[in-house]
């Protein structure tokens, strides 16, 4: 295995487990190969390798047992939607359908928009769209989401129902994310929520507010995001 730089070894190979758990190339029942089998595969020590089964165990991938080893065991419901790789890349596994509830319009932007804007982004305007995902058949993830309308040709034509929506970006535009700012906190479900989601009113409801940068000047994706976490719990690596 090579080693990129500023990566630790313990979690490359927890990515790589994890990845060949996902592919199904192990499933539910198998056996991992043992830790001294792992340290020879990754040519690595026994402390690097019990961290990364010990996150694997951690996340509900394996179940570890004295004598015997680890087993493969069914994943828990975890989404990964705090990385910058978008919804879609962050639901992994899980079968997510998208059900486009504003398709993408050309607009102003709102008068109290509660990110400061560029100067350039206030002449441009901006590009509105919004989306219910569905994981596992489950309405779980509401989003709504503005994009600095700055040499986008065309871009209210796309499918967003069908495609993702950083894929297009990056595919079609040339526009990708280099880093960005999230503050998450948890509300009460409003009565639009509520009926969307499927839920209660005032039941707890994970909020997120992001701002994503891209290698394009001045064009920036402000995202406000939320998920129902009656049915899964939100997860990520670090």
């Amino acid at each position: 295995m090579q080693r990129s730089s500023g990566t630790p070894l313990y979690k490359k190979v927890f990515e790589e487990l994890k990845s060949k758990i996902d592919s199904g190339k192990y499933k539910m029942g198998d056996l991992l190969p043992s830790e001294n089998e792992l340290c020879k595969l990754y040519f690595t020590t026994r402390p690097t390798v019990r961290q990364a089964l010990n996150d694997l165990s951690n996340l509900g991938y394996i179940v570890r047992q004295h004598g015997k080893g680890s087993i493969v065991s069914e994943p828990k419901n975890g989404l990964g939607i705090l990385s910058l790789k978008g919804s879609t890349a962050g639901v992994g596994k899980h079968n997510l359908r998208t059900a486009i509830i504003t398709k993408p319009i050309k607009q102003t932007w709102p008068d109290s928009f509660e990110f400061e804007l560029t100067p350039e982004e206030k002449e441009a305007g901006s590009i509105y769209l919004s989306r219910l995902r569905y994981v596992d058949g489950l309405p779980t993830l509401f989003e709504e989401t503005y994009i600095s309308h700055i040499d986008l040709p065309r871009f209210t034509l796309h499918n967003l129902e069908k495609n993702s929506l950083f894929e297009t970006l990056k595919n079609y535009h040339d526009v990708e994310v280099k880093e960005g700012e999230q503050k998450i906190w948890a509300i009460e479900a409003s009565k639009d929520l509520a009926e969307m989601f499927n839920i209660k009113v005032k039941k707890p409801v994970l909020h997120m507010k992001r701002r994503l940068k891209t290698n394009k000047k001045n064009l920036f994706i402000y995202s406000f995001l939320y998920c129902n976490t009656q049915d899964f719990f939100i997860q990520d690596y670090f």
